[in-house]
């Protein structure tokens, strides 16, 4: 029987969560996304910031215009922030 060695979140799928809120992402965050009018994750950013939050290593790949930018910054920022 083959057995597969990859065992993520990329390989089963994942529910959107309706806010970067319910994400992990600190509240000073949210509310400047807020005040952008950012306020729904794209599905990059709803697959990949629970993850990269939590300092995992996590790859990604869209479109032009997919949230692909604040999927890997916002981490990124929440870290220095902290």
């Amino acid at each position: 029987m083959p057995h597969s060695s990859v065992s993520s979140s990329a390989t089963r799928p994942v529910a959107a969560p309706t806010s970067f809120d319910a994400l992990g992402l600190p509240a000073s965050l949210v509310a400047v996304l807020a005040e952008a009018g950012i306020t729904t994750p794209s599905p990059i950013q709803a697959a990949t910031l629970p993850d990269s939050l939590a300092g995992r290593d996590v790859l990604g790949r869209g479109r032009t215009g997919s949230g692909k930018t604040l999927a890997f910054g916002l981490p990124l920022v929440a870290r220095l922030a902290a």
